[in-house]
């Protein structure tokens, strides 16, 4: 036997640490366009033939429309994990063999410039929409936002010191921080449509606009307001109609005397 005992763990050993670190480990080039998986399988021994098992996952974002070269490889898909794979089953090194497999991949890691161009228009012409109203600070700061992460969206997907996973991480970043500007835009395009629609019953129904009815202890209490106040008005005109009344029969007396004293004369 060529191993025995320890020797045999140690080899053992060695060979699975190699194995580990050809599943989770690629090496990886940058083309135009493309991006290239390489896959490195090594044999640890000298004296000794070994079959060793291929599976390695593909970022969450590929498909097989994507997949340009499988470099001899197989691709499937794993319902399980919802992620395609390449693999080969039967690959046989010779002692102290090394394989390389290169799967080329298109670069789909790239927002396009004319997606960001048509995002960044958008927030510009908000801006101009809401000029001159209380939204416009809101509006010009979400401009000033999108133009400073479309910049940085350009810069950073076309640096080509980037390893492939900065690359892939660096896209995933820069989609999730482009969809929450989309949504702060589709919110003040709402806004817009809002300020500009005229006011139709369903909106004073539905929208901001919207008073409540009030409530029935409300009500009665306007009521009584309304019916002591018409009271206070009523006793007003009655006061005042009597004492207009007074003075005009007083009046109407010294006239009288007036009259009756001349005749006697």
């Amino acid at each position: 036997m060529l191993f025995t005992g320890g020797k045999k763990r140690f080899f053992l050993f060695c060979v699975g640490l190699l194995l580990f670190f050809f599943w989770i480990t690629s090496i990886e080039l940058l083309y135009a366009g493309s991006i290239r998986f390489r896959i490195v399988a090594v044999n640890p021994s000298k004296i000794r033939s070994q079959r060793v098992p291929i599976k390695v996952y593909l970022p969450q974002e590929v498909t097989p429309k994507d997949v340009l070269d499988l470099g001899g490889l197989k691709l499937e898909f794993d319902p399980t994990r919802s992620l395609f794979y390449v693999y080969k089953d039967d690959i046989i090194l010779r002692p102290a063999e090394t394989r390389v497999f290169e799967v080329e991949i298109k670069d789909i890691w790239v927002i396009p410039p004319e997606e960001l161009d048509v995002v960044l228009e958008q927030a510009k012409s908000l801006a101009l929409e809401f000029k001159g109203s209380e939204y416009e600070p809101k509006a010009e700061e979400l401009y000033q936002k999108v133009s400073k992460l479309a910049d940085e969206i350009i810069r950073t997907q076309s640096d080509e010191m980037m390893s492939r996973s900065q690359h892939i991480g660096i896209y995933r970043k820069n989609l999730e921080r482009l969809d929450k500007v989309k949504k702060d835009l589709g919110d003040m395009e709402k806004l817009l449509k809002l300020a500009k629609a005229p006011l139709t019953p369903e909106m004073l129904k539905k929208g901001k606009f919207t008073t409540e009815a009030p409530s029935k202890t409300a009500t009665w209490v306007l009521i009584f307001v309304i019916m002591i106040f018409l009271a206070l008005l009523s006793l007003v005109f009655f006061f005042t109609w009597h004492r207009q009344a007074r003075i005009a029969h007083k009046r109407i007396s010294q006239a009288k005397e007036e009259t009756f004293s001349d005749e006697g004369k």
